[in-house]
């Protein structure tokens, strides 16, 4: 008798989508029930698609509830975290520990993730604690905040009155948390779809009011007109000024002081944020475009170019001092406080 896979098909994603539960329950054929896959090689009962009949198949059949991925989540993490939402209840009808805590912490803290409120009562109903902490030792509240992305503020309110009314203590860092996803809305504000623009903006007031926050103020961004200064007392703070005022949510700045500012940022983002992994022919680009705006106008000295320029080839090899290229991004926004339009750029970054 042959030996049966560890690994599941490379097309078990599109399998589970077809929903030919023959099909699916034939892949156990070859494959071993616990078999393996997706990128965080987890078992077929994680998938999100996985359907109940699937699930009860398996677990019938020896299917492990409680085996973990490569992140250490279960099925059960992983199809609480899911948007889709499905999967949980028969997961919990066939076993699955409801208060196991993994290195993320508890299945709730798993739907904290994703504001998915359906997976979260029925997590709580379940008897996972409302006030769990994870290992970092946060509650399913204060993830679902701290982790609240813009496309999550509508669903963070129906969660968060959820969990409140089951009993969630009012930390002392939610309205921290909320303030952060109001700055992050705010920023974005002007790019937002302008179709969901007004709904998402009223569910922001409501976390306002939940948690007893005061609103954070409206972005006002430079009218490309008036001389463009910064005011705050160190070069650091003066660029984040100068990022609030001229750099937009989406693609290059108007002007070549925001676009100089926002390079700036976003190459010291890309090398000390993600090691330089995501460096290709745009950040090239953007580094040769900012070399060029800080020679243009009233251009930085002779020796600060060439120091830039040797800068900007060693972030090539995700090294160099981005600290210090910021810095000369801010000077020469000082030396240059008239308006220069960007023009076309090269790149889409």
């Amino acid at each position: 008798m042959a030996r049966k896979k560890k690994l599941l098909p490379k097309d078990f994603d599109d399998l589970l989508k077809q929903g030919d539960i023959a099909a699916l329950k034939a892949v156990f054929d070859t494959c071993e029930i616990d078999a393996r896959g997706g990128y965080g090689k987890h078992t077929a009962l994680a998938f999100d698609l996985c359907p109940d009949e699937l699930a009860r198949f398996l677990v019938e059949r020896g299917a492990d509830l409680e085996a973990a991925n490569t992140w250490g989540r279960t099925a059960l993490h992983e199809r609480s975290r899911s948007r889709r939402g499905v999967g949980v209840a028969v997961l919990l009808e066939l076993g699955a520990d409801p208060v196991r805590c993994g290195p993320s912490g508890t299945a709730l803290h798993a739907a904290a993730q994703t504001c998915n409120t359906r997976n979260a009562l029925t997590l709580l109903a379940a008897g996972v604690a409302v006030d769990a902490l994870d290992p970092a030792g946060l509650t399913p509240l204060e993830v679902a905040l701290q982790q609240c992305g813009n496309i999550d503020i509508v669903d963070a309110v129906s969660f968060s009155e959820a969990l409140l009314a089951a009993g969630a203590a009012r930390t002392a860092r939610l309205p921290g948390y909320v303030t952060e996803i109001g700055k992050r809305f705010e920023f974005s504000r002007a790019g937002f779809n302008k179709d969901s623009v007004d709904e998402f903006s009223a569910a922001l007031e409501r976390l306002y009011a939940l948690f007893d926050v005061p609103p954070v103020p409206r972005r006002a961004m430079h009218d490309g007109r008036a001389p463009i200064r910064a005011t705050a007392a160190t070069w650091q703070e003066r660029h984040q000024e100068l990022w609030e005022l001229l750099v937009p949510s989406k693609g290059a700045a108007a002007t070549q002081q925001g676009e100089v500012i926002r390079i700036s940022g976003r190459i010291s983002n890309e090398i000390l944020g993600n090691g330089g992994g995501n460096w290709d022919a745009d950040f090239n680009r953007m580094a040769s475009k900012a070399l060029a705006i800080l020679a243009s106008g009233q251009a930085l000295p002779a020796a600060d170019l060439a120091e830039a320029s040797a800068l900007a080839a060693r972030f090539r090899h995700s090294d160099g001092d981005t600290a210090r290229f910021a810095q000369m991004a801010v000077e020469w926004v000082r030396l240059n406080p008239a308006p220069v339009a960007l023009g076309v750029v090269d790149y889409t970054r």
